[in-house]
């Protein structure tokens, strides 16, 4: 396992994952980072960055704030 992988790993067991799933969450989440840095004009630190932002919000059933606010901008008003 790399190190980068285990680090990723250890984020996924602090939010309660089961060691084999936070495993397996960790070498998902790398892999996509690293599909994003070649797909986007985004390096892999900044793509992994803003995934495990996602997950991280995820598991705290949020929203991260950038997102919320586009939530709330596409609610029709009541009028």
């Amino acid at each position: 396992m790399t190190d980068e992988t285990e680090q990723v790993t250890k984020i996924f067991l602090n939010l309660g994952a089961e060691p084999k799933l936070a495993l397996q969450m960790a070498k998902q989440l790398l892999k996509r980072a690293e599909q994003r840095s070649n797909d986007e004009e985004v390096s892999k630190a900044e793509a992994l960055k803003e995934l495990l932002e996602v997950a991280v919000y995820g598991a705290q059933g949020m929203l991260k704030p950038g997102d919320n606010a586009q939530s709330q901008q596409k609610k029709p008003l009541k009028g």
